[in-house]
């Protein structure tokens, strides 16, 4: 696996570069809130800047995959890294001068929403333009870790930068991070999307992206599970959260060192999910999905040790899956529809994000943690036995299964 970092430049300079930019973009979501926080000490302001973010994510960023499926995807996003990067500078400047911060973090939020919408629309199409079909799940395992080891750490460099220099100060280094991803799109050399037909209107490609999705088999079915998966799964860092401090009523280290040891199993998941000889067993993603099913059992326990061993295996059995899930879309993509699938894959996972935190709210709300992550292990259960009779259904060959 480690070869493919020596022997393709182009990917290992993306893959490192976004490394980095994760790293800030982790740094920022634990900083903005508590920027907010400290102007308004009203936990309504941040809920409305999340809310803002998310709109915006989900007016731009379909149609721009259908843009970028027809366009320069390396010039789009290094112009949306310049420009996060940016604005991220814009909030220090703000923050030490005599202009209303709270109004600018808004407008600075909307556009950098849009800046990512566009970024992430077309960087979901890059990686399989970077490599061969064959090193696709290798190049998905070691992006994926690479990102949850830069997640790992962006929290305890926030908080860390905080303390030392404040919060405003600290994210200049999430404006460093846009820089150094926009640096590696320059020196990174990708092959130009396919020529086709550009009379099409922006929602006539959006609607064939969405016939595509539903007419190739392979691919919606990947897209099924993990869109289902999602559903059921999503949810369990809030799950964590409330568990590990008792619903509020204790401190919070072991709700961290649940979400810690979840981060660190998706590491190990992401890296064995590009181990081929696992990746390609027979039924690997009912074996990921019964895996994660034992972890929320664990969880379910109460048990403090149970718990920690739980979020690792929940961690790592989603890292496993996820890799494939990338790895097999990608396989079964065509690529003047790269850009759109990734679009509406991102924003599917949106979807199913909220459809699980609220479920898992609910459920923690009157039944606390046995009750919740009791019922996660069996729609997980339920989901494995799917995935099973589905693979049996459309008799895929071994690396399918």
């Amino acid at each position: 696996m480690l070869n493919l970092i020596r022997k393709n430049l182009d990917f290992s300079v993306f893959m490192f570069t976004q490394a980095t930019s994760n790293l800030g973009d982790s740094l920022r979501i634990v900083v903005m809130p508590l920027l907010v926080l400290h102007l308004t000490g009203s936990a309504l302001y941040v809920s409305a800047i999340a809310l803002l973010e998310t709109a915006a994510y989900f007016i731009f960023h379909l149609p721009f995959g259908a843009v970028l499926d027809r366009a320069d995807r390396r010039r789009a996003m290094l112009l949306a890294d310049v420009g996060r990067g940016i604005l991220m500078l814009a909030i220090p400047l703000l923050w030490f001068s005599d202009v209303p911060v709270l109004a600018s973090l808004f407008l600075i939020t909307l556009l950098m929403s849009i800046l990512s919408s566009l970024f992430g629309a077309g960087s979901s199409a890059l990686i399989p333009r970077l490599v061969q079909n064959d090193d696709l799940t290798n190049a998905y395992a070691l992006f994926e870790a690479a990102e949850s080891v830069a997640w790992i750490a962006g929290p305890l460099v926030a908080g860390a930068l905080a303390t030392w220099f404040g919060l405003a100060s600290a994210l200049v280094v999430d404006a460093v991070s846009f820089f150094v991803s926009a640096s590696g799109l320059i020196f990174i050399n990708i092959p130009p999307p396919e020529a086709h037909d550009g009379t099409e209107s922006i929602w006539a490609r959006i609607a064939d992206g969405l016939v595509i999705l539903t007419k190739v088999a392979p691919l919606r079915r990947i897209q099924l599970y993990w869109t289902l998966y999602g559903i059921i799964g999503y949810g369990a860092i809030t799950g964590f959260v409330y568990v590990g401090s008792q619903g509020g009523a204790s401190g919070p280290a072991l709700a961290s060192f649940a979400v810690s040891a979840y981060a660190l199993g998706s590491v190990f998941g992401t890296l064995l999910a590009g181990r081929p000889h696992l990746a390609k067993i027979t039924h690997a993603i009912p074996i990921s999905l019964l895996i994660f099913a034992g972890g929320a059992l664990l969880v379910a326990s109460s048990w403090r040790i149970g718990m920690l061993a739980g979020a690792l295996f929940i961690g790592a059995s989603e890292g496993f899956f996820l890799v494939l899930y990338l790895a097999r879309r990608a396989e079964a993509t065509p690529d003047r529809y790269m850009a759109r699938i990734g679009s509406i894959a991102a924003m599917l996972a949106r979807l199913a994000s909220g459809i699980s935190v609220t479920w898992m709210g609910v459920m923690l709300d009157r039944w606390q943690g046995t009750g919740a992550f009791g019922t996660m292990a069996a729609l997980a259960f339920i989901l494995a036995g799917v995935v099973l009779l589905g693979g049996r259904k459309a008799r895929p060959s071994p690396e399918l299964a």
